[in-house]
């Protein structure tokens, strides 16, 4: 991605989505599932709308990528609006692209489901 693609998805985010979107990486699309430790290869996202309470799973396509594929998630990821990302960890060249699209960063503890994760959020 370049600098000029990521000075156009940085407005476009400013413009369209002014509502606090959550990601979580997920291990399958239930909120029962377990938090996925892999970032940029998990199966699934929970997104979680926090002013509306809405949850909805996304399919990772990107994760059986060669090589990489956290830079390109994280593009997917502020595509749909994400404000923030509750993660186990971030890879080096990942978080690189967070910070720079300004989407914030949480980690979280291993071995937490996607309920527990949305449970803490709410309170």
């Amino acid at each position: 991605m370049n600098l000029c693609s990521f000075k156009m998805l940085s407005l476009y985010r400013k413009i369209k989505f002014l509502i606090m979107k959550i990601a979580i990486p997920a291990s399958s699309d239930k909120s029962d599932s377990l938090v996925d430790d892999r970032f940029g290869r998990c199966p699934f996202f929970c997104f979680y709308n926090l002013e509306t309470r809405q949850i909805e799973f996304k399919e990772n396509s990107l994760k059986n990528g060669s090589g990489g594929v956290g830079p390109q998630v994280v593009e997917f990821l502020a595509e749909n609006g994400i404000n923030k990302v509750y993660a186990v960890e971030f890879g080096p060249k990942a978080k690189d692209v967070l910070d720079k699209l300004k989407i914030e960063t949480q980690i979280i503890k291993n071995g937490q489901t996607i309920h527990q994760v949305i449970e803490m959020l709410n309170h």
